[in-house]
């Protein structure tokens, strides 16, 4: 995987948060950054494909026991 520079303006309290918590979990600020934007946009896809499923939904809910038995799951 190729990498890309990026730069940014933080503020200065955040900054000094962001620098408290890598120094408590050794973290590099790259690493930080890269799993913080990755985590976001997953929350954001998540969020999507929710409200695509919230249009779609028939109200249809089953119960552990009914999936259980169409599934064939021997518990």
């Amino acid at each position: 995987m190729t990498t890309q520079a990026r730069s940014i303006r933080i503020d200065s309290n955040l900054d000094k948060a962001i620098n408290d918590y890598l120094k408590v979990t050794g973290q590099s600020f790259n690493s930080f950054a890269e799993t913080a934007m990755a985590d976001k946009l997953e929350d954001l896809l998540d969020m999507k494909d929710y409200s695509n499923v919230k249009i779609n939904d028939d109200g249809s809910r089953f119960t552990v026991d009914e999936v259980v038995k169409k599934l064939g799951i021997d518990l």
